[in-house]
């Protein structure tokens, strides 16, 4: 016989279960490729690289759908990535083309502890291909690393380098958005030696793409260097995704729902939750009438009994 309160209490429990899966972080693709991540040194180690590269292609694809392509664990998976087709398939250029990818994501992302020298050669150079050292007091003219990648709903920092003879009016910034029209701009601020850093507002940096150029002026506002054009700005890829603005959230990993005990009712109760009640007979509005008659002629006969009981005590 089944037990209509265990089975309640599972429906129950399921409902809460569905609730709390639907409701799932939209980061619980950075979950994942973080909890896959941990087998890649075990990969490696076994020479089981073709495993590896799979796994870290596969979690690429997640946090791209995800809208994570642009955050620091996207650029560990491409660190990573880099290390395995540079160990397992002697392939530098893939490799380049991930250290490069991280390196733009995050600047100081790091080689994972089980990267080979041959890597660490191949990653210096990805590094020094993007920030090469330059030197203020030789400096010539003006030195802009373009950025690939942005972030939608967030600041893109831009950073350049104006030589010193053409520093004495301003650095700026200009740039649109996706839908193209009129360039605005924005100033960049001296923050070091030669080094000027500004940003694109967070306003305006929506999927797909933003576009920019850089231009410094003299005191007289005429342009005295320039880094790419109105006719042909730079095209920046903007990555969008749920999780954009959610740089401090750590990710959630789901918790069970843990459903109460319940205790069987017993037999008896059993059999009083599974009895239909008796009603008079008859269906509709007949049959209740016949209840409610054999209610009223049971009280009227209890009132008479208790009627009795007191007419002999007062005759005694």
């Amino acid at each position: 016989m089944r037990n209509p309160a265990l089975l309640l209490a599972i429906v129950f429990a399921s409902s809460i279960w569905s609730s709390a899966a639907s409701a799932q972080p939209a980061n619980k693709a950075e979950a994942q490729v973080a909890a896959d991540s941990r087998m890649i040194r075990e990969y490696v180690d076994l020479g089981e690289y073709e495993t590896a590269k799979t796994s870290l292609e596969k979690g690429l694809a997640q946090l791209t759908a995800a809208g994570s392509g642009v955050r620091p664990i996207a650029a560990e998976t491409h660190v990573r990535l880099g290390v395995v087709y540079v160990m397992g398939f002697k392939n530098t250029k893939k490799a380049t083309e991930h250290f490069t990818a991280a390196i733009n994501i995050q600047e100081d992302v790091a080689l994972p502890d089980y990267a080979d020298d041959r890597s660490k050669v191949v990653f210096g150079k990805a590094f020094e291909e993007l920030h090469p050292t330059i030197k203020c007091d030789t400096l010539l003219g003006l030195f802009h690393q373009p950025v690939p990648l942005a972030q939608e709903g967030k600041d893109t920092t831009l950073e350049a380098k104006l030589d010193k003879f053409l520093v004495g009016g301003t650095m700026l910034v200009m740039y649109r958005g996706a839908d193209g029209g009129d360039f605005q701009e924005a100033p960049m601020s001296k923050v070091d030696g030669c080094t000027y850093r500004g940003d694109i507002p967070a306003a305006s940096v929506n999927a797909p793409k933003i576009e920019y150029y850089l231009e410094a002026r003299l005191k007289d506002g005429r342009p005295s260097a320039r880094r790419g054009k109105a006719q042909q700005p730079y095209v920046v890829n903007v990555s969008f995704g749920p999780v954009a603005d959610a740089e401090e959230t750590t990710p959630v990993v789901e918790e069970p729902v843990e459903v109460a005990e319940v205790t069987p009712p017993s037999d008896e109760v059993e059999e009083l939750l599974l009895t239909k009640p008796k009603t008079g007979k008859g269906s509709g509005c007949a049959g209740c009438a016949a209840a409610d008659n054999e209610g009223r002629g049971f009280a009227l006969l209890l009132m008479a009994l208790v009627f009795l009981g007191i007419r002999r005590r007062a005759q005694a």
